[in-house]
């Protein structure tokens, strides 16, 4: 189907196109002595014919695409000029059967004997016409193919964002998964109570993050949800020697952010910091509103006497990405180290609707 007959916008559009055409045609008419009734009679059915008749010139266009190279424009030059002179001949000729079907009407006896004159004219403005009509399908199709491109363009990132999931849901950080087991078993043996308590924290945080893990966008809510049945987990693994400081504004927790973002960074900060100290630390989570941004601070302690790690490690590499895909130079990206505490900051839109 031709795209104009298939979106009524641009359907309407194209024909509404067509008004100045039809005012110019009653112009040319009334400058050679035709009556008003004689030039607007003619001049709108005859207009709404050559509309819809030269359409065709978008089955041409798409049966004969534009090379990047300038040979085939020769015989492409030769196929538009046969089928304009074709079209514009057989429009005039529509226009004189028009003429003689409207001489039924009293006052326009004359009007196949003007329109006979005027075949020459009519004839050339119907080749042009025809040629302007190329030149739009072109456009058309040119466009119909960047829409094309665009959405395949989307699907290939879409399916990268889900590849992304699929990698993050399969990375959960294996070592936390092999410590949590061995200090499981430990704990059978000396304190079953306990052991029990963190198989069922355990089996509580692999269904939230396989379910979060499902979806592209997730409430911080169910972020920090997930965050805090993972630290529920460490927290029996530590003891004491992790304690955690938590400042979450309400309003920020309808906010929407990638699936599985804050995850990468708690565990950073357990693996990376905490765990490195003998004496442990305390894990830091702040979220704040500011003129309608969310700002996310994670802190933990670092060994001053470790040496600086060179540039961002996999996880936060991967959380600065996706953040900034998501919303591009809306949001911001910073990692800092000052005075032995390791901060990672978030800034983005507070969005609550898809």
């Amino acid at each position: 189907m031709h795209p104009l007959l298939a979106s009524r916008a641009r359907l309407g559009a194209y024909l509404l196109g067509w008004a100045p055409i039809t005012l110019l045609l009653t112009g040319i008419a009334r400058s050679q002595g035709w009556s008003w009734a004689e030039a607007g009679l003619l001049a709108l059915p005859l207009c709404l014919l050559a509309a819809f008749l030269f359409l065709s010139a978008w089955f041409l266009c798409r049966a004969l695409p534009l090379g990047r190279s300038l040979e085939s424009l020769g015989p492409h030059a030769a196929a538009w000029g046969m089928a304009a002179a074709l079209m514009g001949g057989l429009w005039a000729g529509l226009a004189w059967i028009l003429a003689r079907l409207l001489a039924w009407i009293p006052g326009l006896g004359a009007l196949p004997q003007r329109v006979g004159i005027a075949l020459p004219v009519l004839t050339g403005l119907g080749i042009l016409l025809y040629l302007a009509s190329v030149a739009l399908s072109y456009l058309m199709l040119a466009q119909d193919r960047a829409i094309e491109a665009e959405r395949k363009g989307a699907e290939l990132q879409l399916l990268a964002q889900e590849s992304e999931l699929k990698a993050l849901r399969a990375q959960l950080n294996p070592h936390f998964l092999f410590n949590s087991l061995n200090s499981l078993s430990a704990l059978t043996a000396v304190d079953p109570a306990r052991a029990r308590e963190m198989c069922v924290l355990l089996s509580d945080f692999l269904r939230r993050s396989l379910g979060l893990g499902e979806r592209r966008l997730v409430a911080l809510r169910e972020e920090l949800d997930l965050a805090e049945a993972y630290l529920a987990i460490e927290q029996i693994r530590f003891g004491t020697r992790l304690r955690l400081a938590w400042a979450v504004d309400p309003a920020t927790e309808p906010a929407l952010l990638p699936t599985l973002l804050l995850q990468p960074l708690v565990e950073n900060a357990i693996k990376h910091g905490i765990a490195a100290l003998p004496e442990g630390g305390t894990l830091s989570l702040a979220a704040d509103v500011v003129e309608g941004h969310v700002i996310l601070k994670v802190e933990n302690p670092m060994d001053a006497d470790a040496p600086a790690p060179l540039g961002l490690g996999l996880g936060l590499r991967q959380v600065r990405q996706r953040l900034l895909g998501r919303f591009g130079s809306r949001a911001r990206f910073e990692t800092t180290m000052l005075d032995g505490v390791h901060r990672v900051t978030l800034v983005f839109p507070l969005e609550t609707e898809l």
